[in-house]
Order: C-alpha cells, then structure tokens, then sequence
C-alpha cells in the first residue's frame, strides 16, 4: 500500500467540483425564475416598451437554457440532491459567496429603481471598487464612468432605448409614481 498524497487531492478536488456544481445550480434556478418572471411580465407591453427587455432577456434565457443542460448531463458526478440540500442549511463556501453576490446584485436593483440605471450603476460599481475592494478613486472613477458610458452608448446611441430614469429623477419631471 502506497502512502501516496494524490488520490486524497483528486477525492477534494471533486468534492469541491461538486460543490460547486451545486452552487450553480442553485444560482441557475434563482437568475432563471427572476428572468422568466421578467420575460412574462414583459410580454405584457406595448412592443415598443418591450424591445428592452427582450434585447436583455432572450439571450439570457438562451444561456441559462445551455447551462442547465450541460449540468443535467453531468448530475451523476455530484449527486446533486444531496448537495444542494446541504448547501441550503450553509455547509457550501461557494454557494455562500453566491448567495452573497445575489444580495449585492437585489441591492443592485433596489438602488436602480430609485436613481435609474445610469446613476444607480454608476454608484454600485464605485461602492463594489472603492469601499469593498479598496481600489484607488482614480481607477474607480474611470471604471465606474466608463461602465456608466458603454452601457449608454449601447442602448441609448446604437440600439434607441430609453433605460429606466429612476423614481426620483421621474418624481422632478413631473411624474407621480409614489
């Protein structure tokens, strides 16, 4: 019998693959209701108010669609009921982290909703850059501006779409939606 080191690696190393399978797929299911939810409730406009949403959307759900099966292929590797259920009561690092990124990203609407996109990602990427990971103001300034600036290009100047102003901005001009 050999005291060699490296089946106990490869048994982590597939422990932690499966970890992290499950993180995916826990996160899969949580983007994938929100973006159905969104793609239904879009359904409901005028097609011109729609034309955002469907851009954003369609091929979001065409990615999730290729995600879940490439893990559906996968699922004898990790078992996947068992680990999600141990993930669910907090024994998962990965999933933590994920539902952690969840977290900031909800906040993440929350700040759009009420100062609109432009403001409210301009001000998300300062707080993730300057105040979670320290960076300089110099380099989140620029970042967060030349985020701020691609996205408006994209959508205002190439595809024609208004994003959403925010309930604040909409409240200055006259709009009462609270």
């Amino acid at each position: 019998m050999s005291n060699d080191p490296e089946p106990d690696v490869q048994a982590a190393e597939k422990e932690k693959r499966g970890n992290l399978y499950a993180a995916e797929i826990c996160f899969l299911v949580f983007i994938g209701i929100i973006v159905v939810w969104a793609f239904l409730e879009a359904t409901t406009y005028k097609i011109v108010s729609s034309r955002t949403p469907f851009v954003i959307m369609v091929p979001l759900l065409v990615l999730i669609a290729i995600h879940a099966t490439r893990l559906w292929r996968i699922r004898e590797e990790f078992s996947p009921g068992r680990r999600i259920s141990g993930s669910l009561r907090g024994g998962n690092i990965s999933l933590n982290k994920v539902v952690s990124f969840s977290g900031w990203m909800i906040g993440m609407l929350l700040v759009i909703a009420v100062l609109g996109h432009y403001a409210g990602i301009f001000l998300f990427c300062v707080i993730l850059m300057r105040f979670l990971e320290a960076e300089s103001w110099v380099l989140t300034v620029a970042v967060a501006a030349g985020t701020v600036l691609f996205i408006f290009g994209v959508f205002e100047i190439a595809f024609n779409i208004d994003l959403y102003r925010g309930l604040i901005p909409r409240y200055f001009m006259g709009f009462r939606d609270f």
